[in-house]
């Protein structure tokens, strides 16, 4: 994370100098390690034309979080000192014993919270709770709200071997989702803890002025007294804790932005990408900030409802010209996306539909996925679907221009493969060959190899 940051202020000041061009900021999700984020810049930098893209890269891979979990932190806090080091140390193995209590326990319910997932995708959406959904849909549609949807054109062949193989490893399907459950969900919440620590809040005045004095201090090369043992002297865990907020990026970078000009002397355009767990900390920076973004893009994104409701679109009703738009997979990708690297072996589904599954423990429908379409259009307490309480305000036609809201389409099929209507949310779908859908995400981890940058791949006029 500080590397990353460091790494895009300096690309940022250095460029926009040069040339009239927009910065793009694109903040990875969780399950990834940093060489994964710097994987998928150096892969991705050359090819993004029309902005300088800005990488956030922050370490969320699963094993590193789950140790952390297990070694580190107890009830949010971060274990430092002697004294509390030794005791996690020594709790450490009641951990492991909750966490795997957790999974024998809770097993029957993993179980049928994911069978009821994996039989959304065979049956047939109009079909499913008398087609309200669909009809919710199609209401917006027509009422030109920016909603929109592919088609399925899965393949008669591509679901034979599919069931075939989920027949075949069930069983053991069973017993890697308790584990995923027992271990996962301290993974999971270390992961979230971590999002607040790659974004801790805004850069302070006194902060920052904090930092130029350690600076100049620095490069005076006059050491620091050591004053921790004098009465009233910070303890060595302050020192640490300001140390780290000191040297974040992310909000450095931000902190810098608004002073940045290019040749002609405007202000630079700033799009925000999120994927998955990105979109938890570019909430965090959205509610923070009192910078204009021309375009905030989630891909697949792991907040809740909730948190992009009092995140973005109070946001979004005070910032009138910038446009949001959310990317979501396909239903039947979304709960059918299968991991053949590991043999089919792990739960059928993506990582929100894990989240909402067993990771996480949402009580209300306000606190499930936000980038799950199926989510986006469940009925809410006022008995409207919950995407249509996005638009309800005094401005609620300004809103209904500017949210954007996409899901692509499913399957492998070409155009005259097109699945019969029962199957689609679309009334009159309109057949596309396989070259026309060739930038469609099938699964959670796609978004992140299509041309994420491209207004084109989020949204289609």
């Amino acid at each position: 994370m500080r590397v990353a940051g460091l790494l895009g202020a300096w690309l940022t000041r250095k460029h926009l100098h040069e040339r009239r061009l927009a910065v793009h900021e694109q903040v990875q999700g969780g399950m990834n390690s940093r060489d994964v984020g710097l994987k998928h810049y150096l892969d991705d930098y050359k090819q993004i034309d029309g902005y300088y893209p800005v990488f956030v890269v922050w370490p969320s891979g699963p094993w590193s979080t789950y140790v952390e979990h297990l070694l580190w932190v107890r009830q949010g806090i971060k274990m430092e000192t002697k004294k509390e080091k030794a005791f996690s140390l020594l709790t450490s193995p009641l951990m492991l014993v909750a966490d795997l209590g957790r999974a024998v326990t809770r097993l029957p319910m993993v179980i049928a919270n994911n069978t009821r997932s994996d039989f959304e995708t065979i049956t047939p959406i109009r079909k499913q709770d008398r087609a309200t959904m669909v009809n919710d849909y199609r209401k917006l549609a027509t009422n030109n709200y920016h909603v929109h949807i592919g088609d399925d054109y899965s393949r008669t062949q591509d679901r034979l071997i599919r069931d075939v193989s989920y027949w075949a490893t069930l069983p053991v399907k069973y017993v890697v989702s308790s584990l995923l459950d027992g271990l996962g969900k301290g993974a999971w919440d270390d992961m979230l803890r971590r999002t607040e620590t790659a974004y801790p809040g805004r850069m302070e005045e006194w902060l920052t002025n904090r930092v130029a004095e350690m600076q100049a201090q620095q490069s005076a090369n006059l050491a620091p007294q050591d004053d921790t043992n004098k009465p009233g002297a910070p303890s060595k865990k302050k020192k640490n804790r300001l140390k780290r907020y000191e040297a974040a990026g992310l909000p450095a970078l931000f902190a810098m932005l608004p002073n940045i000009r290019t040749t002609n002397g405007t202000i630079p355009q700033i799009t925000l990408v999120g994927h998955s767990m990105g979109a938890i900390i570019l909430n965090r920076v959205v509610r923070d900030t009192k910078m204009e973004f021309t375009n905030i893009v989630y891909m697949g994104a792991a907040c809740s409802i909730e948190d992009f409701s009092t995140s973005v679109l109070p946001y979004m009703r005070e910032h009138t010209n910038s446009q949001f738009y959310s990317l979501s997979l396909h239903p039947v990708a979304e709960a059918g996306e299968v991991c053949w690297m590991a043999a089919d072996l792990v739960p059928r589904g993506s990582l929100l539909i894990w989240l909402d599954n067993f990771l996480m423990n949402p009580v209300t429908e306000q606190e499930r996925t936000f980038g799950r379409w199926r989510n986006l259009f469940r009925t809410s307490a006022t008995g409207e679907p919950v995407i249509k309480r996005f638009f309800d305000n005094q401005d609620s036609e300004s809103l209904k221009q500017r949210l954007h809201f996409r899901a692509f389409s499913v399957g492998a099929g070409d155009k005259e493969q097109l699945r019969p209507a029962k199957y689609q949310w679309n009334n009159n779908p309109t057949p596309k060959t396989r070259c026309e859908r060739c930038d469609t995400p099938l699964a959670h981890g796609d978004f992140t190899e299509m041309p994420y940058w491209s207004k084109d791949f989020w949204w289609k006029e």
